[in-house]
């Protein structure tokens, strides 16, 4: 039970965080796109990094941990920047976009003033980015089940950027009784994240069956037509079809006037 540790856990969400940002900055820089990523999970991340590292104005631990802090904290906010300002922003779908912030942020924050292992101003602040790191992949999930259709390394982003606290919470349920003891509402955001992440995936893989499911019923193989489209042709048929009888009652309105004659 021992094997997987939380020194592990670390270092195993140290390398999922950087291959994510590796992804994501190489797709906004190299590729200028970013189809299919939700800004509004990317600025909660950067709230996040600001409120877990307010230490970094008092305290010095030590070089590597300092840097690490640091890179977290510009990573992601040029991810930000250039969502917003960089020749990428064109392909941003801000129109699924839309999940609110403040609906996650609100309950993190009256969480965080509640439940704390110290009440102290620096304690309440990492408590929140902890809370919120929880629910800060919804608005990505919800983007990806708007959109129904996205690239692969969206996913593998999402996996990614979720797999660094599962990790941890891989490890903590390996050392069930000192974590509990050691930080319990820590714990409790681990298993809710994990079941974020379980649920979310869970509905965006059977999205995407029902998705195959409609196109294997259209054997055309094109695009299916929108509710809009089946509603306009439905309408002008049946237009149509009165025209047609209109036409027909003509001729036998002029009957009997002729016989009148």
């Amino acid at each position: 039970m021992e094997a997987f540790g939380m020194d592990t856990a670390l270092i195993g969400g140290g390398i999922c965080h950087f291959l994510s940002r590796k992804l994501l900055l190489w797709q906004l820089i190299r590729n200028k796109t970013c189809r299919g990523i939700s800004l509004r999970t990317q600025e909660l991340f950067l709230i996040i990094y600001i409120f877990r590292y307010l230490d970094l104005l008092y305290l010095y631990v030590s070089l590597a941990s300092t840097v690490i802090k640091v890179l977290h904290l510009l990573v992601a906010l040029s991810i930000v920047l250039l969502m917003r300002y960089s020749p990428a922003a064109s392909s941003y779908d801000a129109d699924l976009d839309t999940f609110p912030s403040t609906v996650l942020i609100v309950p993190c924050l009256v969480l965080a003033l509640f439940l704390n292992r110290v009440n102290l101003v620096i304690e309440i602040c990492h408590s929140f980015s902890v809370y919120l790191e929880v629910l800060a992949l919804i608005p990505q999930m919800v983007l990806m089940y708007k959109r129904e259709a996205y690239e692969g390394w969206v996913l593998a982003f999402t996996l990614l950027a979720g797999s660094e606290r599962l990790l941890q919470t891989v490890a903590v349920l390996t050392d069930w009784t000192d974590s509990v003891k050691e930080d319990p509402y820590s714990v409790l955001a681990d298993l809710v994240h994990a079941v974020v992440l379980g649920v979310g995936l869970v509905l965006l893989l059977w999205q995407r069956l029902q998705v195959r499911k409609a196109q294997g019923l259209n054997e055309s193989g094109a695009p299916l037509p929108t509710f809009d489209e089946v509603w306009d042709a439905s309408k002008f048929k049946f237009e149509e079809q009165e025209a047609q009888r209109g036409g027909q009652a003509a001729p036998g309105a002029a009957a009997p006037a002729a016989l009148n004659k």
